[in-house]
C-alpha cells in the first residue's frame, strides 16, 4: 500500500508567523534599549533624512551659541573697562569730583603744579586700566589701529565689535591728553587746553560705551531667538527620532502574545502530525 503525506501547511503558517513576530520582538526591543524610533534607515527613511537635518541644525545653532557667548563676555569686559576710564575722567563721586576725576582736578583750585602731579598720577591709573582690559591675549582697548572682531548671527548676519584705541601711547585719541598732561606745570593755557581734550576724550569713551552696549543688546537679543530655536528644533527632532515606549512596551506584550501563539500551533501540528501517522499503522 502506498502511503502519501501532503505538506504540512498549518505548520508552515504558524512557522512564518514565529519568525515574523520574532522579527517584530528584536526590533521593538532594540527601540526600547535605544530610546530611538528610528535606528536605521528600513525604521524609516523619510523621517531618517528629516531628522537628521535637524540634527545638523542643532548643530549649528549649538556653535552660534558657543559665539554669542564670547561676544557678550567680550563686550561684558570693554565696556567694564571703558567704564573705569569714564570714572578716572569725570569720577563716579560727583560730591567731591576734584578728588575722583582728572577733570574735577583740573577745575579746581589746585595750584598748576598740583594739577600736574594729579593728572601724571592719573595717566598711571588710566594705562593701567587699560592694559587690564582683556579678553584673554587680546588687548581690547590698547590695539593699534583700534580692535575689531566678526561673530555669526542667528539670522545669518555678522555682528562687528570694533573698539578704539584708548591708549595714551598708541595712536587713539589718549594720545594728546598724555602730551598735554605733561605740559600743565607751564600755565594756564596749557592746564586749559588739557581740560579741553579730557573732556573730548571723555566724550570719545562715552560714545564707544554706547556703541558697545547697542552690541550688547544684538548679542542678548540673539542669544533669546537662538535659545527659542533650539528649543522648538530639539523639541521637534525627539517628537521624530524618540520612541514612545508605552507604545512600544504595549507591542512588545501583543508580539509576544503572538509569538507563543505561533508556537502552540507549530507544536500543537506537530503532534497531531505524529498522531495522525501512527493511526495509518493502528
Amino acid at each position: 500500500m502506498t502511503i502519501w503525506f501532503s505538506t504540512n501547511i498549518p505548520e508552515m503558517r504558524a512557522i512564518s508567523t514565529f519568525n515574523r513576530v520574532s522579527t517584530d520582538i528584536s526590533e521593538i526591543q532594540h527601540r526600547i534599549t535605544t530610546g530611538q524610533r528610528i535606528n536605521s534607515g528600513r525604521d524609516d527613511p523619510g523621517g531618517l533624512i528629516i531628522r537628521e537635518g535637524m540634527r545638523a541644525d542643532i548643530k549649528g545653532i549649538h556653535g552660534l551659541q558657543t559665539g554669542m557667548m564670547q561676544a557678550e563676555n567680550l563686550t561684558n569686559i570693554a565696556s567694564d573697562g571703558m567704564v573705569r576710564l569714564l570714572n578716572l575722567l569725570v569720577g563716579s563721586d560727583t560730591t567731591n569730583p576734584s578728588e575722583t576725576s582728572l577733570i574735577g582736578a583740573l577745575n579746581s583750585s589746585m595750584t598748576n603744579a598740583q594739577a600736574g602731579e594729579f593728572a601724571a598720577n592719573f595717566l598711571q591709573l588710566y594705562d593701567a586700566a587699560v592694559s587690564s582690559t582683556k579678553y584673554g591675549s587680546d588687548n581690547l582697548l590698547s590695539t593699534s589701529g583700534g580692535f575689531t572682531r566678526d561673530f555669526r548671527l542667528g539670522g545669518g548676519g555678522t555682528l562687528t565689535v570694533e573698539i578704539a584705541d584708548l591708549s595714551s601711547s598708541g595712536t587713539g585719541a589718549a594720545v594728546q591728553l598724555a602730551d598735554a598732561i605733561a605740559n600743565i606745570p607751564n600755565g594756564d593755557a596749557e592746564r586749559a587746553a588739557a581740560i579741553t581734550i579730557a573732556e573730548a576724550l571723555q566724550a570719545t569713551i562715552a560714545t564707544a560705551v554706547g556703541t558697545i552696549g547697542g552690541d550688547q543688546s544684538i548679542v542678548a537679543m540673539n542669544q533669546r531667538l537662538l535659545d527659542s530655536r533650539l528649543t522648538s528644533t530639539v523639541a521637534a527632532e525627539g517628537r521624530i527620532s524618540n520612541a514612545d515606549i508605552a507604545v512600544e512596551s504595549s507591542r512588545m506584550a501583543r508580539s509576544e502574545l503572538l509569538a507563543q501563539n505561533a508556537m502552540n500551533s507549530i507544536m500543537y501540528t506537530r503532534n497531531y502530525a505524529a498522531f495522525a501517522v501512527r493511526s495509518l499503522f493502528g
